[in-house]
């Protein structure tokens, strides 16, 4: 009797499973970069195509399709880690916060499965389970390994509703020179409306705040007086010309001494940021 080819059998209900969440996955990349950041971007959509090339693979019981739809779970979320631990801390955004938990539900979908596989115990309650885990396990990775909480120290909401807002473009920061005087909070709110993320870095500081595209965000800085240079620190931003100073005004006086990122030579206090 001639055995039934792979690929013509049925799916079992953790191939299933795994192919559904390369689907969610897909949809949640498209969805992520030409719905929900501050403009479409296209090239970081096409990520899309790993998942749905995974889909297939495991939809036609490909030997290989699991370590296909691993490395697609693994690309796609180690390019969206900032974002989605972005998103996951800020359940008040209810549209951007239920995204990311649909992304990562559907990862832990595609690793579940092959953990129940890798384990040769196929049950329904242990794929699902296992799916679960990974999901939550995925979720405190992205969460641990990019911190994107804010700080707002004793800011009150009056106060936070009144910060000045930077606007971060490609490839510039407006204003491009942040000014804090006596007796103001030293704190931005900075909002990015483009299609790539931005960062808030000041070197001297330890300062390095990431703004995810179609993102807003506040920043706390605690720094003695002195013109700091920023930049921002994603890809090659910097280098095309997204820079400026931070300065930082003394309690007495209406100049700051130093040139850009060079601290008071008075102060030996150490420089901490809350972002």
């Amino acid at each position: 009797m001639t055995p039934t080819p792979l690929a013509a059998r049925p799916l079992t209900l953790p191939d299933r499973l795994g192919t559904a969440g390369l689907l969610a996955l897909a949809f949640c990349e498209l969805l992520a970069h030409l719905v929900l950041g501050g403009q479409p971007n296209p090239g970081m959509a096409a990520l899309a195509v790993l998942p749905l090339a995974a889909a297939f693979l495991t939809w036609r019981r490909v030997r290989w399709a699991p370590i296909a739809s691993l490395l697609a779970v693994a690309a796609v979320i180690a390019i969206r880690t900032a974002s989605l631990s972005f998103d996951l801390t800020r359940p008040g955004d209810p549209l951007y916060f239920a995204a990311a938990l649909l992304e990562l539900a559907a990862a832990g979908a595609v690793t579940g499965p092959i953990a129940a596989a890798l384990l040769k115990r196929r049950t329904p309650a242990l794929t699902g389970g296992l799916a679960l885990a990974a999901a939550l396990a995925l979720s405190a990775g992205v969460i641990l390994s990019s911190p994107q909480s804010d700080d707002t120290g004793s800011l009150t909401a009056e106060q936070i509703a009144a910060l000045p807002t930077v606007d971060m473009v490609n490839y510039r920061f407006e204003p491009s020179i942040l000014r804090a005087a006596p007796g103001q909070p030293v704190a931005f709110t900075f909002t990015n409306d483009t299609d790539d993320a931005h960062a808030f870095a000041v070197d001297k500081l330890g300062i390095d705040i990431e703004v995810p595209s179609g993102r807003s965000r506040t920043v706390v800085v605690q720094a003695p007086p002195g013109r700091y240079a920023m930049h921002c620190s994603v890809g090659s931003h910097s280098a095309n010309g997204m820079k400026g100073q931070l300065v930082i005004t003394g309690q007495d006086t209406t100049t700051v001494p130093g040139p850009a990122d060079t601290d008071p030579a008075a102060s030996s206090d150490t420089h901490k940021h809350h972002g």
